[in-house]
């Protein structure tokens, strides 16, 4: 694969986008890294990188960072927000923003847009989804990253796009499946509801490769594409699998749900007031509206059969990947 160069990736200071960088720079591709001054990389930046101080909320910096790029990887966006209009101002006129600025840029080849499978919605119980069922997004975070989607895809006709969503993300680095992995390793498991939700698990080595595919294939052109390892776990089997790996006994306390919403509502209430967060990032109110939801699977043979993508782990290699990086890293 030949990789276009100079690139844009936004979002460089998250999990998907430290990888993403440090990937396109093992591969001598010109990396600008649209970098928030009050953002913390990861990783050490190499040559091959030059940070650029802005925010997609802001078009000029936007504007500057995009010039002269033949690619931009829009990964940034807000997980959590206090409400709607704190996601929307991100999701949504993050995306706008990077969509006019690469408008103008002559030789800009491909806006390649990471989504999530929660602006797609949940799937039947015992089912999955794929790129052809209607979306219904459940959170603020889910309908505002679909709205981003359709932002970046009404542009199709001026520059090509492509749209990215994977699953639940994890691996190296990666801090909110990593709660999981803590309380495993503390010996007690406590599941919002009973644990059976089955979900759609891709390593972040197999999506950043998904994402260069993205980039780089004629045939992803206009296209939107799930992204996972082709397997679901439930939450039960994803801490079964980790405590086999770390080779620790636990034991496991389901919580019903309605008392999960109450508690995420009040730490929700408290972090407004205090600005301190009492509770796990994978605890707040948006959150828990789609830990209710049937299952979370989708399938991903459109993006196998269409551009080749072939998944190099499965749950078990990637969580032995994952679980050495947090005990080298000291996380455990």
């Amino acid at each position: 694969m030949k990789f276009l160069s100079p690139v844009l990736i936004t979002g460089a200071s998250g999990f998907v986008g430290s990888h993403l960088a440090e990937a396109l720079a093992r591969r001598k591709v010109k990396v600008k890294l649209l970098v928030r001054p009050t953002s913390r990389l990861s990783f050490q930046p190499t040559s091959w990188m030059e940070l650029c101080a802005g925010d997609v909320t802001d078009l000029e910096s936007v504007k500057k960072a995009v010039k002269g790029v033949k690619v931009v990887y829009h990964l940034a966006g807000v997980l959590r927000g206090a409400d709607f209009k704190a996601y929307e101002r991100v999701n949504v006129g993050g995306a706008r923003n990077i969509c006019a600025a690469v408008e103008a840029e002559k030789g800009f080849k491909r806006l390649v847009y990471v989504s999530s499978l929660s602006a797609a919605g949940p799937s039947p119980k015992g089912g999955e989804i794929d790129e052809t069922v209607p979306c219904h997004p459940l959170s603020f975070y889910g309908q505002t990253k679909r709205m981003g989607e359709e932002v970046v895809l009404s542009h199709g006709k001026k520059y090509e796009v492509t749209v990215l969503r994977p699953g639940a993300v994890y691996g190296p680095r990666e801090t909110d499946i990593f709660e999981y992995f803590k309380m495993v390793h503390k010996g007690w498991v406590v599941n919002g509801g009973d644990g059976a939700q089955r979900v759609s698990f891709v390593h972040v080595s197999d999506l950043v490769e998904a994402i260069l595919l993205a980039a780089h294939s004629p045939k992803a052109k206009g296209q939107v594409f799930f992204v996972s390892d082709g397997r679901s776990l439930d939450w039960n089997g994803l801490s079964a699998l980790i405590g086999k790996t770390l080779k620790k006994p636990y034991k496991t306390f389901n919580v019903p749900l309605g008392l999960v919403r109450m508690v995420a509502s009040l730490g929700d209430w408290v972090g407004r007031w205090t600005g301190i967060s009492l509770l796990p990032p994978i605890v707040s109110s948006d959150k828990v509206k789609e830990g209710g939801a049937s299952g979370w699977v989708c399938s991903n043979r459109k993006i196998r059969g269409l551009l080749g993508f072939k998944p190099k782990f499965d749950m078990e290699e990637g969580i032995r990947n994952t679980a050495e990086f947090y005990q080298t890293a000291g996380w455990l």
